[in-house]
């Protein structure tokens, strides 16, 4: 996730940050997240022999798994340190990924890239759009962008009434003290989705 001082949302690469310094480890199920989010382009094929941006790549599982699947080389972007010093961590073994200290809307790559995406991340930025021409100018002609971003189907709930309450209230609480909250509506939900309540594919 990437912001910065441009965005209405005070603090949050420190709260991203957070959130990146404690869960950074590289797991199966995120893989077949990547897969998900990604499946408009085969992993068997889509990345093999291909160059990328990584626009907000948090701690780098992303970048990483473009890297399994065969891409060679990039460049991995975010303006959290702890982030990146993750980022930097998980993809050690991938020197062609250049892991860097940048804004989404500071973008610096022209016909650079095969594939410049982003995951995440444009729904959060005060301004998209910059980030979206960013992403546009850094893919070569003929190149592909990939944007990922969070639906507003069966999230009305969240879209109308968490959402505001996130930004009026919780947005601003000290992070070990929200950290610890979030178990509550968590364990809720996961007694409701066992009981067979919301059974949408997205919180399959």
């Amino acid at each position: 996730m990437t912001t910065d001082s441009r965005d209405a949302s005070a603090g949050s690469p420190d709260r991203f940050g957070y959130e990146w310094d404690r869960f950074h480890k590289l797991t199966d199920y995120q893989e077949e997240q990547f897969r998900r989010w990604t499946c408009l382009l085969p992993a068997e094929t889509a990345w093999r022999g291909r160059s990328f941006l990584d626009m907000g790549c948090g701690a780098g599982r992303n970048s990483f798994w473009c890297m399994k699947y065969g891409a060679t080389g990039g460049h991995a972007i975010d303006i959290d340190d702890r982030s990146l010093a993750w980022a930097r961590d998980n993809l050690k073994a991938h020197p062609t990924v250049e892991v860097r200290h940048q804004s989404a809307y500071d973008v610096d790559l022209n016909d650079a890239v095969d594939i410049a995406f982003s995951i995440g991340v444009i729904h959060h930025l005060k301004h998209p759009e910059i980030a979206v021409r960013n992403l546009a100018k850094a893919a070569k002609p003929g190149g592909t962008i990939l944007i990922w971003v969070y639906g507003y189907e069966n999230l009305e709930v969240f879209v109308n009434i968490l959402d505001p309450l996130r930004k009026a209230l919780f947005s601003r609480m000290p992070l070990p003290l929200l950290r610890w909250l979030t178990y509550v509506p968590t364990s809720v939900l996961w007694v409701l989705l066992r009981l067979g309540f919301g059974r949408i594919e997205y919180l399959k």
